[in-house]
């Protein structure tokens, strides 16, 4: 994986750091704020990524400088931005991860901050830029398990995740793909044989636009023919009747996060939904 040369922080911005990025996060310390969510959230805050892309830091409540965590990177959904990862977190895992999230590169429609991910090889090309250089720029400064780096999204992002994770399989530890169809764009499997031993969790709402039964039957066949490490996870809910389908949910992310603890831990974890604790996300594209 390449990155894409930080642009140098200018010295109005450097004047306003009285400590480097590295020296903050070895000096954290949440003795001064009224919980651990609120020392985490505000040095998230203070921290940059060096880094070019836009993008939002999420860090555990719990957060231990002295611990290497897994590293979650979330493309976020459609008409949304980056703005989005801490609502996705708190409800993932508030405890388990570093997260990051890059900008899409395309704005939705006249609203100028929110943003979708594009389904274009150019569009593509980006969203791999921006993943490569937030994974590159997250290990340089924080605690990372190089080893535990997972791709995860929603609708779109979810699509955007399966590519990347496809294209750069010996360099992530698993794939999440929420409501995200497969990549149809050609090469998508071109590096399938490589891929094969690359966890992908592939889940969907009953009902959902975002990902319908086609795509799901479409990802079903296409791995077992490529012989990938798809498995597969179907969410329905009383909920989805009344056009929440295309909606991401608690239960969606609580199966993520069981898969990708399997992952991190080297053990079987059950994916099966917890429909009766459902609920929404959200909402997006509020920033």
């Amino acid at each position: 994986m390449h990155r894409i040369p930080a642009l140098l922080a200018s010295s109005n911005e450097m004047a306003t750091h009285d400590e480097s990025p590295a020296t903050m996060v070895s000096n954290y310390s949440s003795g001064t704020y009224r919980n651990h969510a609120e020392a985490a959230r505000r040095l998230a805050d203070d921290l940059f990524l060096d880094t070019e892309f836009p993008h939002r830091l999420f860090l555990p409540h719990n957060f231990t400088p002295s611990y290497n965590y897994p590293l979650v990177v979330w493309l976020h959904s459609g008409a949304s931005s980056e703005m989005e990862l801490d609502s996705v977190m708190e409800s993932l895992s508030d405890q388990n991860y570093i997260a990051v999230a890059p900008r899409a590169n395309i704005r939705s429609g006249t609203k100028q901050r929110l943003f979708q991910w594009g389904n274009s090889k150019s569009d593509f090309a980006f969203a791999e830029e921006a993943v490569c250089d937030c994974i590159s720029s997250a290990i340089d400064l924080l605690p990372v398990q190089t080893d535990r780096v997972f791709l995860a999204g929603f609708g779109l992002g979810g699509t955007v995740a399966q590519w990347i994770g496809l294209q750069y399989s010996t360099m992530v530890a698993g794939v999440v793909s929420l409501s995200g169809a497969m990549p149809r764009l050609g090469g998508a499997l071109s590096n399938w044989k490589s891929s094969r031993h690359l966890p992908v969790l592939f889940s969907h709402r009953l009902g959902s636009s975002l990902c319908s039964h086609s795509d799901l039957q479409n990802a079903m066949r296409f791995s077992h023919r490529a012989g990938l490490n798809y498995r597969f996870s179907t969410l329905w809910s009383e909920e989805d009747l009344f056009g929440e389908a295309d909606e991401l949910s608690t239960s969606m992310l609580a199966v993520a996060n069981r898969f990708m603890m399997g992952i991190v831990t080297n053990s079987e974890i059950s994916l099966e939904p917890e429909s009766n604790r459902d609920h929404l996300v959200g909402p997006f594209g509020v920033n």
